[in-house]
């Protein structure tokens, strides 16, 4: 394709293969014959492979990816479809956070930067884009959970970190004080500590 992103006469095309993903089995390739057996016989209907390649949902070589696999499941593909979009479109996304919520003229803006299509094919990427975002569902793509925090260290078994636990409620610490006048008399301090250890730690 001449631009570095996907684009297509009718997009609605694309979504139409796309919500046929979920339904068909998973064929060992894509290529023309294939979507022609599909019932997408047009000549604009062609790009519908590179735009699938560009989201990840085919290798180069055409064969469907875990990506594919995962947009099966109907309860999730609009968040599996999100998550290719924001990878595909990583650039934009970087620039746009909520690219998916962006205007027209905010896409095209973008999108004349990095492209060096002319104004026609510079709308149907934007047309297509924003078909695309139609389709996914970006509401739960920032609520998947955060992993927790796993380390290996030099024996190389896993192991979460423990936060210290004080299994008797808050700590309390005692600072006492006692003077002794000075002597040389060893007794003295030996009577002191016995007496210490006696009131202190009875029972030992």
């Amino acid at each position: 394709m001449p631009a570095d992103f996907p684009y297509m006469t009718n997009p609605a095309a694309l979504r139409r293969f796309l919500e046929k993903v979920q339904t068909l089995g998973v064929p060992s390739k894509v290529s023309i014959t294939f979507l022609n057996s599909l019932g997408f016989k047009s000549t604009n209907d062609r790009p519908i492979i590179p735009a699938l390649k560009f989201l990840g949902f085919l290798n180069g070589s055409g064969e469907p990816t875990e990506t594919w696999q995962r947009y099966r499941h109907k309860t999730t593909a609009g968040a599996v479809l999100a998550a290719a979009i924001r990878t595909g479109y990583a650039d934009l996304f970087a620039t746009y956070p909520d690219a998916e919520r962006k205007d027209t003229e905010a896409l095209r803006n973008y999108f004349s930067t990095h492209t060096k299509v002319g104004e026609a094919s510079l709308n149907m990427i934007v047309r297509t884009f924003k078909t695309l975002c139609d389709a996914a569902d970006f509401t739960g793509d920032a609520a998947s959970p955060v992993e927790p925090d796993v380390r290996k260290p030099a024996g190389g078994k896993d192991y979460l970190p423990v936060k210290p636990q004080t299994p008797f409620g808050p700590a309390i610490n005692i600072n006492i004080q006692l003077q002794l006048q000075a002597t040389e008399d060893a007794k003295v301090y030996d009577n002191f500590f016995a007496a210490m250890k006696k009131h202190l730690f009875p029972g030992e």
